[in-house]
């Protein structure tokens, strides 16, 4: 066991910003993965769980170099859908996007019964990612950064 350089999970989620309950979650979830499995432990009691720095990293630059991707390109898409459906090209200047949102749903009165609850939830959920999809950004990007930080020192240890 002297070849490892260790980290512990909490220590790792201490660094990176996440919560243990996420890092449980990828555990649980991906522990038995066929493509990418989650990383096998080097130690564990009790609360306590240890694993190799080098394989934890790599696997967490893996899986959040992808989701930065896909939470920039769900932003991208819901500023489009707004601009679009509100008819106002920069978002930033509106006080109240909650009641514009409104306005643009009942603005699709025109289409028809079965096209309307369509573009009501595109817009809806083009809202939601709106709003929730800058904080998810950061906080992934916190995640691969400290994962590559913590990499890089390990290889240079």
């Amino acid at each position: 066991m002297s070849n490892y350089v260790m980290i512990s999970a909490q220590e790792f989620c201490d660094l990176t910003g996440l919560t243990m309950a996420r890092f449980k979650r990828y555990r649980n979830l991906m522990h038995a993965a066929p493509e990418e499995p989650f990383p096998a432990e080097v130690y564990e009691y009790n609360t306590t769980v240890i694993f190799d720095v080098e394989e934890l990293c790599e696997w967490f630059v893996d899986l959040y170099e992808g989701m930065v991707t896909k939470q920039e390109s769900l932003l991208g898409e819901a500023v489009k859908t707004l601009q679009y459906r509100t008819g106002i090209s920069d978002l930033n200047t509106i006080a109240d996007l909650p009641s514009v949102v409104s306005r643009a749903r009942l603005g699709l009165a025109h289409y028809s019964n079965r096209e309307r609850p369509t573009l009501q939830k595109q817009i809806d959920a083009a809202h939601k990612n709106y709003v929730k999809m800058p904080k998810e950004i950061i906080a992934s990007k916190k995640v691969l950064a400290e994962s590559r930080r913590i990499l890089e020192r390990a290889h240079a240890a």
